[in-house]
């Protein structure tokens, strides 16, 4: 799990920086960073630390949570569990 959020996180800083039209190299240097180093983040292949995180979306004008990945979603019950599900919750009403 952790090496996913960071694969996703260095996935959203790589649309965001090609939706500003920023190359690897420009955003390095805004943030103090090796153009090597942006390429490993975009990757997941390095961890980012907090300053790094705020300084990398200034640096693109954008709000550090626009990196930050959305919790994954549960996968919704198949039908035929959900309706064993309801089947149980009806009866245990019923005998209540």
């Amino acid at each position: 799990m952790e090496d996913r959020l960071y694969r996703l996180f260095g996935s959203r800083v790589r649309a965001l920086r090609e939706e500003k039209n920023v190359t690897q190299d420009e955003l390095a240097k805004r943030v103090d960073l090796s153009r090597t180093s942006i390429t490993n983040i975009e990757r997941g292949r390095q961890r980012v630390l907090l300053h790094q995180m705020v300084g990398i979306a200034q640096a693109l004008d954008a709000d550090p949570t626009e990196l930050i990945p959305k919790p994954e979603s549960k996968p919704a019950l198949r039908d035929d569990v959900a309706r064993v599900v309801a089947t149980l919750k009806a009866e245990t009403e019923r005998s209540s």
